[in-house]
């Protein structure tokens, strides 16, 4: 019995299209970010990971042969094989991932409230690991999220706020420098305190604040990534680094804590003003005093040069007049025809008296 033609053309068109199905269902690729699991009627068998350093393969490796006997282990990105229909792909990232979650509520040492949010960067390390604990990335984030957030109000609660908005060991001072002079001097500031003196005088004693040896925002976020690495290690995943991304206080705290702040800055200002006003009047009644002084100084001088030119006139008009007699005589008529006489005046005089000198012969008059 012979196939019909047009019988023969479907099922060959048929074994075409299933040919083409098994090839393209037996190939695939993996590139550069990712990685894989094969299974096989639910079973592993082959796992394919990425780029990893000697290190990371040989814990990998350990780990398969104690957990995963038998199962193939392959690296770096490539075209692979699998049996279509009987094995199942199950491809993951192998990129560095972020974790960030709402902010959350937490209690300091000193019973500050924060609101705290945080994020992490993650990666699939053990993707045999990570599919069998957790199955999907959205399902390790609801993982990440109570392992981050646990450790995180643990080591929160063991230190104080200045403790995590700090990120330095170095001193900070509390209180306010209200001297705006240059003279003033500072003990060592690896004490307890500062005291500012001026002249010998204490003006202020600032209190020093220093976050202990292996506090600050720092060595907390450190510590909060081990644990967690450690904790993250059970499900295949590397936890890079968890990192704060703001820590504030509560919304219907902050208005309270800015008019606090603002009143103190107004003090502050305030006695800044005060003590600039008390400068500039010291500066104003000495500069009164030194003009005084001066103006005093001044007029001491001008006087005694004033008394010693009359001294000197009077000498020099004694000696002239000494000299010239007859001329004096005559000098002393004209100012006083000059004082009592205007220009329409006439005047009759005897020859006798002060103006005898005009009525006789110059240089003959004695």
């Amino acid at each position: 019995m012979t196939t019909p033609p047009n019988l023969k053309g479907c099922l060959t068109v048929i074994f075409i299209l299933f040919g083409i199905l098994v090839i393209s269902g037996a190939f695939f690729t993996i590139d550069e970010t990712e990685q894989a699991v094969i299974l096989q009627l639910g079973k592993p068998v082959r796992v394919i990971v990425g780029n990893r350093t000697e290190q990371e393969m040989s814990e990998i490796e350990a780990w398969m042969q104690e957990n995963a006997p038998g199962v193939a282990l392959s690296s770096g990105a490539g075209l692979y094989f699998k049996i279509p229909f009987l094995q199942q792909l199950h491809v993951f990232d192998d990129r560095i991932l972020e974790y960030d979650d709402a902010p959350s509520d937490v209690v300091t040492r000193d019973k500050k409230h924060l609101q705290v949010d945080c994020y992490a960067r993650w990666r699939i390390q053990n993707p045999l690991l990570f599919l069998q604990s957790v199955q999907s990335v959205s399902a390790a984030g609801s993982r990440l999220d109570d392992v981050i957030y646990s450790v995180l109000r643990q080591e929160i609660g063991r230190s104080d706020l200045i403790q995590i908005v700090r990120n330095t060991n170095n001193p900070v001072g509390i209180g306010e420098y209200i001297r705006l002079v240059d003279n003033v001097s500072y003990t060592d500031t690896t004490d307890a305190s500062i005291v500012m003196t001026d002249g010998g005088e204490v003006v202020e004693v600032i209190r020093m604040i220093r976050v202990p040896q292996g506090q600050g925002r720092e060595a907390l976020l450190t510590r909060v990534t081990e644990a967690t690495r450690v904790m993250t290690e059970e499900y295949g995943i590397l936890l890079v680094d968890v990192r704060i991304k703001r820590a504030d206080l509560p919304a219907a705290n902050q208005q309270a804590v800015f008019t606090r702040m603002q009143a103190e800055r107004n003090r502050i200002s305030t006695r800044y003003r005060a003590e600039g006003h008390r400068m500039a009047q010291t500066i104003l009644a000495e500069t009164d005093l030194r003009v005084d002084s001066i103006s005093s100084l001044a007029e001491r001088s001008a006087l005694r040069i004033q008394g010693t030119a009359d001294s000197t006139a009077a000498a020099i008009y004694a000696s002239a007049y000494e000299s010239s007699p007859e001329f004096y005589r005559f000098m002393q008529s004209l100012e006083t025809l000059d004082r009592i006489m205007g220009s329409d005046d006439e005047v009759v005089l005897s020859t006798g008296g002060i103006f005898q000198y005009f009525s006789s012969t110059p240089g003959l008059m004695r």
